[in-house]
């Protein structure tokens, strides 16, 4: 496993709606087009993530740290 290429997903997740949209419809495309190095083990595990749950996260963010 990739430690760096997880944090980097789970930053994205939580500062970019889109991303984390993408993600939740289709995590195998979104990784891809976005350019995720993720094992197929990082993928199978990252499945069970309740990608939603990361908006709430990202909604005490302020705004300056999000993605608009």
């Amino acid at each position: 496993m990739s430690q760096i290429e997880v944090e980097r997903f789970l930053g994205r997740i939580i500062t970019d709606a889109d991303f984390r949209t993408g993600a939740a419809n289709s995590l195998n495309n979104t990784c891809y087009r976005e350019g995720f190095a993720l094992s197929a083990e990082e993928i199978s595990l990252l499945r069970y993530l309740d990608f939603s749950r990361f908006g709430t996260i990202a909604e005490s963010l302020d705004d300056s740290l999000r993605r608009t």
